[in-house]
């Protein structure tokens, strides 16, 4: 009689937790030098979200904002003058919220390499329940 009871699905959900873990991880530390530097920061009414893209052409950025975070991807342009690694590479960078917030309330700005996104937090609707009581 085994002392641990084995599913045959354990596995399948050990390995999906490690693939999840370590794509996270590359996300993290950005091993594969594709993803921008980002910064989050938290304003009086919501987040502001900077990347650092260098010489990539506004334009051929695209952004999506839902509730709970921000996502931007493109592509990073050839550098004929320097020796680039990321030249010519898709990027792609998601930022999640610690709150939620109002998608239709995100702008974006683009100055100097550097991509700005600003975005409100949503107005958590608060009520008072009563009790119904029965005898």
């Amino acid at each position: 009689m085994p002392l641990v009871r084995f599913e045959p699905n354990d596995f399948d959900h050990f390995r999906d937790d490690v693939n999840r873990f370590w794509n996270r991880m590359r996300e993290d530390w950005n091993l594969d030098q594709t993803r921008p530097k980002s910064h989050l920061h938290r304003t009086d009414d919501g987040y502001l979200v900077e990347f650092e893209l260098p010489g990539v052409d506004p334009n051929a950025v695209e952004i999506e904002v839902d509730l709970d975070s921000i996502t931007v991807s493109g592509q990073f342009p050839a550098s004929p003058l320097e020796q680039d690694k990321r030249a010519g590479e898709s990027f792609s960078a998601v930022i999640n919220f610690p709150t939620e917030i109002n998608p239709d309330s995100a702008e974006a700005e683009y100055r100097h390499g550097l991509l700005s996104v600003r975005t409100h937090r949503t107005q958590a609707k608060r009520r008072q329940i009563p009790i119904n009581q029965r005898t």
